[in-house]
């Protein structure tokens, strides 16, 4: 199939598209966290590619911009529900469209796919989204958000007082969250937004303190409300994870097919191999989360899910022939925390 001409690769990621939309129906709430990376290859293939950095550069590859799905209430990942794939050309000048239609065009695919659910679909973006033609599409459309046109978010890699890099500490944040409703005028018309703002007040220095202004469409009457926008914003964080899980862990950019089109299409399967080991992985990571935020329950159904809520049959019967469950019927799926673990043996 990968080497097959007539399989497009375009189509191997819309039925993983359409199968995400088909599981996301009956979700309250969704959260679909956007963001764009590359994906890098030198070898053979290499020439066929885009430029990532410099022309001269050896490595080039794709650009991605996917939209990940998450269960607002639990932060479980659903699915992929959209990607865009293009490659930059060494001059800018040939391009034939700008990047920034990128954050537009996912909103129209995830609203062709989704039908009545876009309703329940909260876009999570960054910085990079903060285009006013983009904000003016989500309200024409009468669509949900969460964007960050700016923030202060010291970067982990700090260095000492040696020069050397290195993690910054954890500590425990205190916040002051303040809101407003602002009217945000163009020279076509103008809109009311939201705003939610987070500073923090207890920092060793001023420059250090984590600040958040955070522009939303959802409710921000209470102060249950502010903090639900920032525990939306807290979750974006998550499609890093997706970027790492797709390239490191499924080996995206370990492939080495030399015909573009036949990378392609191994490096689309892998994309939806990357949110498996994701959902895979949340069974041991999750619970403790939710745990935190006094959602005991909700902890205890993700640790004790089966793991046919993520693998098919054939899929997980084929994993016990290898690692046999103790004292299991063998009929029925065994659990998500026995499939993780016999995938790491």
């Amino acid at each position: 199939m990968i080497r097959n001409e007539n399989v497009s690769p375009e189509m191997i990621r819309v039925a993983g598209f359409e199968h995400t939309a088909s599981l996301v129906k009956d979700i309250p709430e969704i959260l679909a966290l956007e963001d764009t990376t590359s994906l890098s290859y030198k070898h053979q293939v290499a020439e066929d590619l885009g430029k990532l950095g410099k022309t001269t550069d050896k490595s080039r590859g794709w650009r991605v911009h996917s939209v990940m799905l998450l269960d607002s209430h639990s932060t479980r990942t659903l699915g992929l529900i959209h990607q865009d794939w293009w490659c930059r050309p060494d001059n800018i000048n040939d391009a034939d469209e700008k990047e920034s239609g990128k954050w537009p065009d996912a909103s129209y695919f995830c609203r062709q796919r989704l039908g009545e659910t876009m309703a329940n679909m909260i876009s999570v973006c960054d910085r990079e989204a903060d285009i006013l033609s983009y904000l003016q599409d989500k309200q024409l459309h009468n669509e949900r958000f969460v964007r960050i046109p700016y923030a202060n978010i010291p970067q982990k890699g700090i260095k000492n007082s040696k020069g050397k890099r290195v993690n910054r500490i954890a500590r425990t944040a205190r916040l002051t969250v303040k809101v407003a409703k602002i009217t945000l005028k163009a020279k076509t018309a103008a809109g009311s937004i939201h705003v939610v703002y987070a500073e923090e007040t207890n920092a060793t220095g001023k420059s250090d303190a984590l600040r958040w202004v955070l522009l939303t469409s959802e409710p921000i009457d209470t102060l249950e409300q502010a903090l639900h926008i920032i525990d939306i914003y807290a979750a974006r964080w998550r499609i890093e994870d997706f970027h790492k899980a797709w390239k490191t862990g499924a080996g995206a950019e370990r492939q080495r097919m030399t015909e573009p089109k036949n990378l392609e299409r191994a490096v689309s399967i892998l994309a939806f191999i990357g949110i498996r080991l994701l959902q895979l992985r949340e069974v041991m990571t999750l619970p403790l989360y939710l745990r935190k935020k006094g959602l005991i329950d909700e902890a205890v159904g993700i640790e004790n899910q089966r793991c046919d809520t993520v693998f098919e049959q054939d899929e997980w019967k084929i994993l016990q022939q290898h690692y046999k469950v103790r004292g299991h019927d063998g009929k029925t799926a065994p659990d998500m925390k026995w499939a993780y673990k016999s995938l790491l043996n």
